[in-house]
């Protein structure tokens, strides 16, 4: 009984094809029209653009092609290091999968500047992150570096750092990105997570109570004293 060994997952080296370019390649050491029995499992059919039959590792990264070879060696490294830039460059979704972006003003980085350094303090200058559906539909659904140009309730105005657009974003969309007011090794504070309109009714003063109403009872008391 033949000792066990891990099944591999790319086609041997042993089974390889000898006498591509002539249109009938067979398998080295089985003598059979290759791809053999052993080499199929391995392997998937496809065509060349010349209509020649190409073959394909399920599993690995070679292929062979049956037939005089339609291409050179420039075109190999061509098409090698377009792979290789796709590889290494993110995809983004088509610039058609966002509506249409509509007109909005366009203006030079503000002079403003400011670092919150605790609860309520925020002021024009202060940096956010505008989250997926503080913006319009047009300018897609991932979050944004902006700058507070106009604070207010629900909205505030931000200066978008990647366009220079200027928009009026939900208050509550916003997240500041600084957390002043912490040292290293200290507990970041949970004010560092609020967002703009947190902070903002944080920093509003509180209605002033009206005073209670003195008991009616009193007064007739005094009054029925003095008779």
């Amino acid at each position: 009984m033949a000792a066990w060994t891990i099944r591999p997952i790319r086609l041997r080296d042993e089974h390889l094809p000898h006498g591509l370019d002539g249109g009938k390649p067979v398998c080295r050491p089985c003598g059979t029209a290759w791809p053999c029995e052993h080499g199929r499992e391995y392997l998937t059919e496809s065509r060349c653009t010349c209509g020649a039959p190409v073959w394909r590792e399920r599993l690995g990264p070679r292929n062979w092609h049956v037939g005089p070879r339609c291409y050179t060696p420039a075109d190999v490294t061509r098409w090698q290091a377009a792979e290789l830039k796709a590889a290494r460059r993110p995809h983004y979704p088509p610039s058609h999968f966002y509506p249409p972006k509509p007109p909005r003003p366009v203006r030079q980085r503000p002079p403003y500047r400011h670092t919150p350094a605790g609860p309520g303090d925020v002021n024009l200058g202060a940096w956010v992150w505008a989250r997926p559906g503080a913006l319009d539909p047009g300018w897609g659904d991932i979050t944004r570096l902006a700058m507070v140009t106009a604070i207010g309730l629900p909205r505030c105005e931000i200066w978008l750092h990647c366009d220079g657009t200027v928009h009026q974003a939900r208050a509550d969309l916003l997240l500041l990105t600084t957390t002043g007011g912490s040292r290293p090794g200290e507990r970041t504070p949970d004010w560092t997570g609020w967002t703009v309109a947190e902070h903002l009714v944080h920093g509003k003063p509180a209605a002033a109570v009206a005073p209670e109403p003195v008991q009616t009872e009193l007064f007739g008391t005094v009054e029925h004293a003095d008779a």
